[in-house]
């Protein structure tokens, strides 16, 4: 049975906070849904008042998952 890959399609909200030397990353939030993303992200934005950290959207998709081919 094949899949569409966009169904494991993974979208990671990632806040990056910005240190002198270096910068420390967590994920925050995530969906599947490009649109959320896109929403959770313009919320984070917005509420957020340290110029040092700055939220970001990645595309996270899961690994094909390789099986024995039946002759």
């Amino acid at each position: 049975m094949q899949t569409n890959r966009k169904e494991k399609m993974m979208y990671l909200i990632i806040k990056e906070i910005k240190l002198s030397n270096t910068s420390i990353y967590n994920v925050v939030s995530f969906t599947d849904n490009l649109d959320k993303a896109n929403d959770m992200l313009q919320g984070y934005n917005l509420i957020e008042k340290e110029k040092n950290v700055v939220y970001s959207i990645v595309t996270y998709e899961q690994p094909l998952k390789l099986e024995r081919e039946v002759a």
